[in-house]
């Protein structure tokens, strides 16, 4: 492959990026970078074990002299989230990133840059591979998950019994120079329909919501973006005050956990009504427009003519319409200690139309079991008297909690400071991370965190700050030989 990151300090995570990115690695696709990086241990001589989610365990035996100090765990999680322009032809199932560098900024063209966690999947692999006699460092143990961006899929499965860590890095993490504390927990919904087919009547037209920025469902929850799901049922809503339709098709976003950019729906339109329908959505579009003026600038809808063969029932489609518009989204709550912390919110993510049924799916986030688990119960209810007949919940991926005392977190913070002379931010965070999962399944476990800066996960405009990513990985590594100390 043509190396573009290689000229670059530090060359050995750098080149591993490239390398990872040249290989398809979607949720649930991560097959064949978990062989990856089995096989990079094979060749290095290293322990590894690869189970049957994918997830892989890597051991590396410490530095010579210091083998009689406890291990230290590094983890970070293989998927990504398949994102790409409208226009893009890329496939994600098998065509490898194009990354674009530009001064010391990296991401890819027309698709997500897959930085979370490709960064921390690269710097794990370097250090697999760097010379233990010049980098002191007591056993490593590297954990490699699977699944993380959908439930943390591989994480819950993971059998713990060969990881003999109780210290641990996550490298899930950043921006550079802040260490989380505390994670949420989350839970996804999924409503359904049957879907009920009659010969299309009427006129056909095509509703399309673009332009929106979008963001991850996290960091980017209290933004207060467009969501064009959401849009997509408060357009529809009102276009039903002026005029029977029909569902033909509706499809939006392509992930739970990534605040959705763009939607579109086919209807049926009853006859002598075309233009009513077109007049009342290009109004509810300016009021849209005006009310996101901020967030999302580029807002635009477009209503053109389509052709179906046929159209769903008037009962389904009144159920999809009214649960895209009736079920709640955004947040619920704020932390009242923590300014600008959301303790429960909700993103609907994702709405398909597949053979036999239509689908919506929303994520839902929270650091209050109880919370989140009145929320679940609300948005069920709603869903359902809207009309949705199946609503599947999924397991509850565990919070986070705060550890006092963490000799780990202390560690970095005294560094970082001794390094730069700056405090390190400590950062309760919203997202979920697999860390709540592993401080279950492994009690005692004293966890940092450690990531560069990067930006607009979970969408198109990804990037990853290269300079930054160096310094963090001097600094993990300088860490790792403190712990020698």
């Amino acid at each position: 492959m043509n190396y573009i990151l290689t000229d670059k300090e530090p060359k050995l995570p750098l080149k591993y990026f490239e390398d990872i990115s040249a290989i398809p690695h979607g949720s649930y696709n991560e097959k064949a970078i978990s062989a990856f990086i089995a096989d990079t241990a094979a060749k290095l001589g290293l322990y590894a074990r690869v189970d049957e989610r994918n997830n892989v365990v890597v051991k590396k035996p410490a530095t010579p002299g210091y083998e009689h100090l406890p291990a230290l765990l590094l983890q970070a999680h293989v998927d990504m989230v398949n994102e790409k322009n409208s226009d893009s032809d890329h496939d994600f199932t098998k065509d490898g990133l194009k990354l674009i560098l530009e001064g010391n900024i990296l991401r890819a063209d027309g698709t997500t840059l897959g930085a979370d966690d490709g960064k921390g999947v690269a710097y794990m692999l370097a250090l697999m591979d760097s010379d233990s006699d010049a980098f002191p460092h007591p056993p490593l143990e590297f954990l490699f998950t699977t699944g993380e961006e959908v439930g943390f899929w591989g994480a819950m499965a993971l059998d713990c019994s060969d990881i003999t860590a109780r210290r641990m890095i996550g490298l899930d993490a950043g921006p550079e120079g802040v260490v989380a504390t505390t994670s949420a927990g989350a839970q996804e919904v999924i409503f359904s329909i049957p879907t009920e087919y009659e010969p299309v009547k009427g006129d056909v037209l095509a509703v399309s919501v673009r332009g929106l920025l979008g963001g991850h469902s996290a960091m980017n929850i209290t933004d207060e973006k467009g969501n064009s799901n959401k849009i997509m049922g408060r357009l529809l809503h009102n276009a039903a005050k002026v005029a029977d339709f029909r569902l033909c098709h509706i499809t939006g976003g392509a992930m739970f956990n990534a605040i959705p950019r763009e939607a579109d729906a086919i209807i049926a339109v009853e006859p002598g009504k075309k233009q009513a329908v077109i007049d009342k959505i290009a109004k509810v579009t300016a009021e849209l427009q005006d009310e996101l003026a901020a967030s999302d600038p580029g807002l635009t809808v477009t209503v053109t003519d389509a052709k179906a063969d046929k159209m769903l029932s008037a009962a389904v489609t009144k159920a999809v319409v009214e649960c895209l518009y009736n079920v709640p989204n955004g947040v619920r709550m704020m932390n009242k200690q923590v300014p600008g912390l959301p303790v429960t919110s909700t993103n609907m993510g994702v709405v398909k139309t597949l053979e036999d049924k239509i689908t919506v799916d929303t994520m839902l986030r929270s650091s209050s079991k109880s919370l989140n688990d009145d929320y679940v119960d609300n948005i069920c209810t709603v869903g359902k008297l809207a009309g949705m007949p199946e609503v599947w919940v999924g397991d509850w991926m565990p919070a986070w909690p705060y550890m006092a005392g963490s000799k780990m977190r202390e560690l970095a913070k005294k560094m970082y400071k001794e390094r730069t002379g700056e405090d390190m931010r400590e950062l309760a965070v919203h997202g979920g991370l697999e860390l709540g999962v592993f401080s279950e399944k492994m009690p005692g476990m004293d966890i940092v965190t450690l990531g560069c800066t990067s930006g607009n996960e979970h969408t198109v405009t990804e990037w990853m700050d290269i300079d930054s990513y160096a310094r963090v990985y001097q600094f993990m590594k300088d860490f790792i030989a403190e712990l020698c100390k």
